[in-house]
């Protein structure tokens, strides 16, 4: 089985160090990268051909506005926001309208970066 490929570039650190530890202990998913720095992402993601990229929300609940781009340039992403205390989630895909994740449980969130069912 091939693993789920995770970019991590979300804040806050706290936040972004707990997903890295949940998401190395389960099976057929992979930290690939961490970035803060938003410019450096694209170039990430074509190095590292991840299939997610997990970002911060803002405190509106809503995704940066600067990720319509990036999912223009690499359509194959799925891009998870999460806000900062991990009471809210959306994904986006391209072509596709936002979703949101309600109740994101540690098991919920294993299963959608695993594309299983949520």
């Amino acid at each position: 089985m091939q693993s789920s490929q995770v970019i991590l570039a979300n804040e806050p650190r706290l936040l972004r160090g707990m997903l890295k530890r949940v998401i190395a202990k389960a099976p057929g998913l992979q930290v690939v990268g961490e970035v803060t720095d938003p410019a450096k992402l694209s170039s990430l993601i074509q190095q590292t051909n991840a299939r997610w990229v997990i970002v911060s929300l803002w405190p509106e609940g809503l995704l940066p506005s600067t990720l319509e781009s990036l999912l223009t340039e690499h359509s194959s992403i799925c891009i998870l926001g999460v806000a900062a205390d991990g009471s809210q989630a959306r994904i986006k895909r391209a072509q596709s309208p936002e979703e949101d994740l309600h109740n994101l449980s540690l098991g919920k969130l294993i299963a959608v970066l695993s594309d299983g069912p949520i």
